[in-house]
Formats: structure tokens, C-alpha cells, sequence
């Protein structure tokens, strides 16, 4: 007789670094220094830190557009990760905006509401501080009711996952998990592009081109259409990446 042990509510995070992004960051880098220099910063969840207009994607900048077309090859795997090459006909409209955090700034706990896809790209994670190991890092919280009241051999619930940041480095995930980043103590600017992916309603889609385009509101939309891409099934694992502390 064989017992069986099915995993309930998953939740599927991806990750990948991008290669040879050197030039591509220091083009963001340099494009968003410049930006934090124009004008102050829109708040939000960032403390204490800068963080710009939601129309960072449309920039007309070839690191911008390099940048873009790896979010848009990213958020088409977890798609198909999620529910398969042939269970989404349609668009997404992508909005994106940069951070930057100096010493003292975080991200107060957050979600993404009214979007489908969320992540993160790091552009320059700043330097370490070896008596704050946590400085900077991305932490995800157990979206599970609850689990912090309960008590189990080992411990398995309640425990966060992180992210340490390194150059390059794309994270997707669902947007209704809460997040938050822990107070930066570094000596250089910790860079981040974060976005949001939402379906887009049939009428902003103009053609169907897969590409990067504008929806009526402004916010470039970026086409996801069935079988552009393959992907093997994500594996479900309590970790990230492996820089990660737990």
C-alpha cells in the first residue's frame, strides 16, 4: 500500500540571471541617476529611497528595451510554468519603475494589487556590510493564515525565503505575495527595476504582433502569446537562488 503526499498551493517564484549584462546595467545605471537628479522620488513602499515614475519601461534607450524584452521572455516561462504553452491567448501590459536605496532606505512590506506578475531587476545591488548580513535583501513572506502559530517537527511553515541581489538578476513572482526589502546598509547605491504584469483588456491590443507596444493608459504592452517560447515545468523549492539566507 502506497501513501501518498500531494503538494497544495504552490507558489512558483523564477529566477535567472541574465548573461553578459555588464553594459546593459551600467546604460540603466547611468539612466537612472540621471533621473534621480530631475526629480523627487514618488515614495510608495520605498523609505527613505528614491523611486521613480511607473513609466520606466517606455524609455526610449536601448538598454531599457534590452531590459524589457528579458522580462517579457521571463514572464512568458512562468506563464507556461503555470499553466502550460497552450493556457494564456493574449496580452500583457507590462508598467515598470527604478529604486534606488542608499544607506537607511527599505521597502516596507508590500504586494502588487490588481496585476498578475510582479518582479524584480537588479541593476547594481550596492556593496555588502559585513555586520548587517540582511542589508538590502529581498524577503518573501508564507502567504499561509496562520502558520506562524503553528508548531510542527521541523519547523516547515512560516519560514520567509530571500533573495540576496546580484547584478543582473531577474525574479518573478506572483503580485499578491507580500514582500519587502530590509534596510540597505551599504556605501553605494542599491539599483532595482521593478515591474508589474497585467493582462491587458482586449481592446488595447492593436495587433497581434508579439513585441513591445503602448496600451492606452501609456504602459508599454509587451504581446505573450502561445508557443513563442518552450519551458520545462518549474519545480517547486521553499528557495530562490542560491545566495539566499535563510
Amino acid at each position: 500500500m502506497e501513501f501518498e503526499v500531494t503538494q497544495l498551493f504552490p507558489t512558483l517564484i523564477g529566477h535567472f540571471r541574465i548573461p553578459d549584462a555588464e553594459l546593459t546595467n551600467e546604460k540603466l545605471q547611468a539612466l537612472i541617476l540621471a533621473e534621480e537628479a530631475d526629480y523627487s522620488s514618488l515614495g510608495r513602499s520605498n523609505i527613505g529611497g528614491w523611486h521613480s515614475r511607473p513609466d520606466f519601461l517606455n524609455r526610449q534607450d536601448n538598454g531599457v528595451s534590452a531590459l524589457t524584452s528579458w522580462l517579457s521572455w521571463g514572464i512568458r516561462r512562468m506563464i507556461n510554468a503555470t499553466v502550460g504553452e497552450d493556457g494564456f491567448q493574449g496580452t500583457l501590459s507590462l508598467s515598470g519603475w527604478a529604486t534606488i536605496c542608499r544607506t537607511g532606505a527599505y521597502h516596507a512590506p508590500h504586494s502588487h494589487p490588481d496585476s498578475a506578475w510582479s518582479g524584480v531587476y537588479y541593476v547594481d545591488p550596492g556593496t555588502k556590510n559585513p555586520d548587517q548580513p540582511l542589508s538590502g535583501v529581498l524577503e518573501f513572506l508564507d502567504p499561509r493564515a496562520g502558520v506562524e502559530a503553528v508548531t510542527a517537527p521541523g519547523d516547515p511553515y512560516g519560514e520567509p525565503s530571500r533573495v540576496r541581489p546580484q547584478p543582473g538578476l531577474l525574479v518573478i513572482f506572483p503580485s499578491w505575495l507580500y514582500h519587502w526589502v530590509h534596510p540597505y546598509t551599504g556605501q553605494t547605491p542599491r539599483i532595482a527595476i521593478s515591474f508589474n504584469a497585467t493582462q491587458a483588456p482586449v481592446r488595447e491590443v492593436n495587433a497581434p504582433t508579439p513585441g513591445l507596444r503602448q496600451n492606452s493608459a501609456g504602459v508599454a504592452a509587451a504581446a505573450v502569446f502561445p508557443n513563442l517560447f518552450s519551458v520545462q515545468p518549474a519545480r517547486r523549492s521553499h528557495h530562490v537562488d542560491s545566495p539566499i539566507i535563510r
